[in-house]
């Protein structure tokens, strides 16, 4: 019996489904880099897949601003293909969604201090204009009591 592990590679090529869905990888994978030399930089770094489904091209990015800018340059990335012997009469693009969206960190609330709240203040003694100076006042009565 041998006791070496077998290669996850030797596996998927004598397995017929698994080998059927690796060749179909390879093609995606030549399709994809493919299309990205067809793309301008920097839209070109952030196609991360690209599908062919009949004349249908369906391309991913990793963010909805760069698929905005990428549905810019559709129509002419069609023509390219077209030339290129992809037989392509429509481009769709989508956002590949690889993980949970980041979590925000909480928003400090910044207090104004006892400090600032006087120098407030005191600007608001030499300020001619009345609703200026009631809007400095105001401001300065929103300093933390807490700090010392």
């Amino acid at each position: 019996m041998n006791k070496r592990p077998r290669l996850i590679k030797d596996f998927l090529q004598h397995t017929h489904t698994l080998h059927g869905l690796l060749e179909q990888s390879k093609a995606q994978l030549l399709l994809l880099q493919r299309v990205r030399s067809l793309i301008p930089s920097p839209l070109d770094s952030h196609c991360t897949a690209a599908v062919q489904k009949g004349t249908q091209l369906v391309l991913y990015v990793d963010s909805s601003t760069w698929a905005s800018r990428l549905r810019f340059t559709t129509r002419d990335l069609a023509r390219r293909l077209n030339d290129t012997g992809i037989a392509t009469e429509r481009i769709t693009v989508r956002v590949l969604v690889t993980s949970a969206p980041a979590k925000r960190k909480p928003v400090r609330i910044r207090q104004l201090s006892p400090e600032n709240a006087s120098l407030i203040n005191q600007t608001a003694a030499g300020i001619e204009d009345p609703e200026l100076r009631q809007a400095l006042i105001r401001l300065g009565r929103h300093a933390d009591k807490t700090k010392p």
